[in-house]
C-alpha cells in the first residue's frame, strides 16, 4: 500500500522517464548517436550502483530496526506478565498494584498502537507514573516471609527493566532513517530514468518496462518509510503479545 512518500517517489522517477522521452525529440541528431548513448549509459551505471547500494542499506537497516522493535515488544510483554505473577504472591496486599499494572499495560497499548495521524491516547510520562507508583508501593511493602522478600526483589528488578524498555519504545516511534538519504536516492533514480529514457526507443514495451521499474523502486522506498514507523505504518509490530499479557492479567 502506497503512502505519500512512495507515491511521490513514483511520480518523480516515472515522471523523469517520461520527461526523458519528451526531451529526446529536442536533442540534435549528433547528441543521440550510439556512441553518446553508450557513454551516457556507462556513466549512469555509476549512479545506478550508488542508488542500489543506498536502497539496499536502507532496507537492511529499517528491517533490522523493525525486528529489534518486535523483539523488545515481546520481551516487554513477557516482563509485564512476570511482574504480575510476582505480585500475585503478595495476595490481597498487591491488589491495588496489580490494578495499576493492568492500567499501565492498557495505556501502553493505546500509546504505541494508534491510528495513523492520531495523537497517542496517553503520554509516555503518564504511563511511567503508574510504574513509579507500583515501585513506591513495593518499597513500602513489609515482607512477611522469605517468599515475599525474594518476590519484592524480583519485582523491583522487573520494574526497572520495564521503565527502560518503555522509554525506548516511546522514543522509537520517531522516524530513525534520515530523510536526506531517501531524497538523494529518489533524485539519483530520477536522473537515471531521465538519461536512460533519452536514448531508449519510444514504444509501449519500453514505457511498460519503465513503469514497472519505477513502481518497483517506489515500493522499496515506500517499504523503507513504512517500516521506519513500526507502530503506525501499514507494516507494523504486532500488538498481540501486549494484548495477551493484558488478558492474562485480567484472568
Amino acid at each position: 500500500m502506497f503512502t505519500g512518500v512512495g507515491l511521490i517517489a513514483f511520480i518523480c522517477i516515472f515522471g523523469a522517464g517520461l520527461l526523458g522521452f519528451a526531451l529526446r525529440g529536442f536533442l540534435p541528431e549528433h547528441h543521440r548517436t550510439d556512441e553518446t548513448g553508450k557513454t551516457v549509459h556507462n556513466v549512469m551505471g555509476v549512479v545506478a550502483l550508488l542508488a542500489a547500494l543506498v536502497l539496499g542499506l536502507l532496507v537492511a537497516n529499517t528491517k533490522s530496526s523493525f525486528d529489534l522493535r518486535s523483539q523488545e515488544v515481546q520481551q516487554f510483554s513477557a516482563n509485564l506478565t512476570l511482574l504480575d505473577r510476582e505480585l500475585v504472591h503478595f495476595g490481597q496486599d498487591a491488589v491495588k498494584m496489580r490494578e495499576m499494572l493492568r492500567a499501565f499495560t492498557a495505556h501502553k497499548i493505546a500509546q504505541l498502537w494508534t491510528d495513523r495521524g492520531a495523537e497517542p491516547a496517553k503520554d509516555a510520562a503518564e504511563s511511567v507514573q503508574l510504574l513509579d507508583e507500583i515501585e513506591s508501593n513495593l518499597r513500602l511493602f513489609a515482607p512477611k516471609n522469605e517468599v515475599h522478600i525474594e518476590g519484592r526483589k524480583n519485582a523491583l528488578d522487573i520494574i526497572r527493566e520495564l521503565k527502560r524498555t518503555s522509554r525506548l519504545l516511546s522514543v522509537q516511534q520517531i522516524n530513525a532513517t534520515p530523510r536526506p538519504f531517501l531524497i538523494v536516492a529518489i533524485f539519483w533514480l530520477s536522473v537515471l530514468f531521465l538519461c536512460r529514457a533519452i536514448f531508449a526507443p519510444f514504444h509501449g514495451t519500453v514505457i511498460a518496462a519503465f513503469f514497472l521499474a519505477a513502481l518497483s523502486v517506489s515500493v522499496a522506498i515506500n517499504l523503507i518509510f513504512d517500516m521506519d514507523r513500526p507502530f503506525t505504518g501499514f507494516i507494523k509490530v504486532s500488538p498481540v503479545p501486549m494484548q495477551q499479557a493484558l488478558d492474562w492479567m485480567k484472568s
